[in-house]
């Protein structure tokens, strides 16, 4: 479809077939949006997770590392 050249149709019937067709497009791609939203805040809820996962790993390594450093140092 060659949307550079599209016309508006010349009868008033065909305006409103238009006009449908593009209403439907549009609430098609407002609920594909919705989606991408719900998907992005969900992958970042996710990510957060992990990294605070990460974070509890390394406190723990940092711990136990500190607790070999002082019974070397003794």
């Amino acid at each position: 479809m060659d949307l550079e050249n599209i016309k508006p149709c010349d009868t008033y019937e065909g305006l409103k077939r238009q006009f449908n067709a593009l209403k439907t497009i549009y609430q098609c791609q407002q609920k594909e949006i919705d989606v991408y939203r719900k998907t992005i805040s969900r992958f970042r809820i996710e990510r957060i997770v992990q990294l605070e996962a990460e974070l509890e790993s390394q406190k723990e390594m940092n711990a136990i590392l500190t607790e070999e450093l002082n019974q070397h140092t003794k």
